[in-house]
């Protein structure tokens, strides 16, 4: 009778034993205590003490956060938590979202199917598996869920996450903690700009109008996206005639930052007269059309005065028509064929008819 006794308060040690720790792993089974991600002043269940015999992140394992990789103020994203080892057969996870500053970011959504739940603590939201959802299958396990980014940019916002990959025996020595974390930016605003310059001289002259001069033009998409820039030349139209500007190249795909050089040619037609020739260029951004810039050139175009007329009759060239002049046509009276010099109204003979013409400008100054 003693040693019964003596037995059955061991016996109820052991009981009040199993239960404490039946309840501490069908709670964690149902989900784990919050503030458990690994998020900064947070632990995993690996520091707490919950689950011990392994190290965090031990080799063999790993678990994988599907997140958006940039966010829109007020969206709504499908992320997945995904938990692998060979060997295990139950699985739990918990995630938060936070800003910079440690604070909730945006709101967790449980999934239809009821594998997951959500928590607070802190002010901070929760995401975890429910004892439905710890169910998964042999090797690996994930979960769905939706979240909604805040409905402001709030700067960049990271995900933290841990998940125990079990083997479903409530001995924690057999648990796998891993821990992993993403980060979601919010977008880049799109900036937009256009640059454009000329390589060397902006002032050129030419005496031949129609063949022109070219400038070289360097332009550059100053923004921060891919961009298609335009290109357009201006033209100065007279009464004389009309002087143009083309271009090489009138549209360019240029990436954020990046340079192209385009010829610009600026030609006269036949009847532009002598003068200065401002011509514009003007480059558009494709993605704003508000975004220009422009540069001038200054084309002279100077017209060679026309050829004086022949003076045959200044026999001798000295600018002058003067009895020299006849003198030289007597000399060669009656030569004939061709280039003769006194041969003066180039009939191909020399004879009175070149007399007359001579004697006809006698006195003339031919130099002007």
């Amino acid at each position: 009778m003693n040693y019964r006794k003596n037995i059955l308060p061991v016996w109820g040690l052991l009981l009040l034993f199993f239960i404490a720790s039946s309840s501490s792993v069908f709670g964690f089974t149902a989900g784990p205590p919050d503030e458990k991600t690994g998020a900064p002043n947070e632990g995993t269940c690996v520091t707490a003490g919950c689950h011990i015999g392994n190290a965090l992140n031990t080799a063999g394992g790993s678990l994988m956060l599907t997140t958006p990789d940039t966010y829109e103020p007020g969206e709504v994203y499908t992320i997945i938590v995904n938990l692998e080892r060979a060997g295990q057969s139950k699985w739990g996870f918990q995630m938060t979202a936070l800003d910079a500053d440690g604070a909730r970011a945006g709101t967790f959504a449980v999934d239809a199917a009821a594998n997951t739940q959500v928590s607070e603590a802190n002010s901070k939201q929760y995401i975890k598996h429910t004892a439905a959802g710890t169910a998964g299958g042999n090797d690996a396990n994930s979960w769905e869920f939706e979240w909604t980014a805040p409905d402001t940019d709030i700067g960049p916002i990271t995900f933290y996450a841990a998940g125990n990959a079990s083997n479903g025996n409530f001995n924690p020595i057999d648990d796998y903690i891993y821990a992993a974390q993403e980060e979601s930016t919010p977008p880049i605003p799109v900036v937009a700009g256009v640059s454009l310059e000329i390589v060397g001289d902006t002032v050129l002259s030419t005496m031949d109008a129609v063949a022109g001069v070219s400038y070289t033009l360097t332009v550059t998409n100053t923004g921060n996206m891919m961009d298609t820039v335009s290109l357009e030349a201006s033209a100065e139209v007279g009464i004389e005639g009309s002087v143009l500007g083309s271009l090489s190249d009138r549209s360019i795909e240029l990436d954020a930052g990046a340079s192209a050089e385009v010829t610009l040619k600026v030609a006269g037609d036949l009847f532009t007269g002598s003068g200065d020739y401002a011509i514009s260029v003007t480059a558009t951004s494709g993605t704003d059309s508000t975004m220009t810039a422009e540069i001038t050139t200054t084309t002279t175009i100077e017209i060679p005065p026309p050829p004086t007329p022949p003076t045959p009759w200044d026999v001798n060239d000295d600018g002058t028509v003067n009895i020299q002049d006849l003198v030289l046509v007597a000399g060669q009276f009656g030569q004939s064929g061709e280039s003769i010099k006194a041969d003066v109204n180039g009939d191909g003979i020399v004879n009175i008819l070149d007399l007359v013409v001579v004697s006809s400008h006698f006195g003339e100054n031919t130099s002007n």
